[in-house]
């Protein structure tokens, strides 16, 4: 009883109400073909209590992308092209804790679109779960890191020679999630 009576008064005088936040960020490639992101976003949304937000994101970022892939005997080249990406994204935060210091953890789901449209097919859906520290200031004003894992779905071609003849090549567009490892640094108002 004295449990249930302890969460709902931390409740009651939660901060509630419209955030916002501004966020840069870095996401490094990892596996066999990768790409590198850097970037920054706005998320704004409600928060419910100390511990639930919900928002939507919207952000800018440049990545020089993977669009092609020759594989001739042991030599390997990759074809890159610039791309200003806006990622689009539903946002959740769970604070798990409601100190003035607190880790929580975060969930990104939408879109990505490139820009120029060099690219039309390669971007698309974004899914970024991760962890985070926040550390609270005053009047709703708070910092906070975090570190995710980034899964960014790719197409680009995929040239192999199979090495019969010199111009004997099988030509095939890959479609997948690329990876990354996220890094995060933002302010909440």
């Amino acid at each position: 009883m004295l449990c249930l009576i302890a969460l709902t008064t931390g409740t009651l005088f939660a901060q509630k109400g419209y955030e916002k936040s501004i966020e840069l960020g870095v996401a490094m490639g990892v596996g066999d073909y990768t790409n590198n992101t850097f970037g920054a976003a706005m998320i704004n949304g409600y928060r419910f209590n100390d511990h639930f937000f919900t928002g939507v994101g919207v952000g800018f970022g440049y990545s020089n992308v993977l669009n092609g892939l020759s594989i001739n005997g042991n030599e390997v080249k990759e074809y890159r092209t610039d791309a200003y990406l806006i990622p689009v994204f539903a946002h959740f935060r769970a604070n798990l804790t409601s100190g003035k210091t607190s880790p929580f953890l975060r969930l990104d789901v939408g879109y990505t679109f490139d820009v120029n449209q060099y690219l039309k097919d390669m971007p698309g859906l974004l899914i970024e779960p991760s962890v985070g520290i926040e550390c609270k200031m005053h009047d709703k004003k708070a910092f906070y890191a975090l570190a995710g894992f980034n899964l960014q779905h790719s197409k680009y071609s995929y040239t192999k020679n199979l090495g019969s003849t010199e111009n004997d090549f099988e030509v095939t567009n890959k479609s997948e999630m690329l990876k990354a490892i996220s890094l995060k640094v933002g302010f909440l108002f």
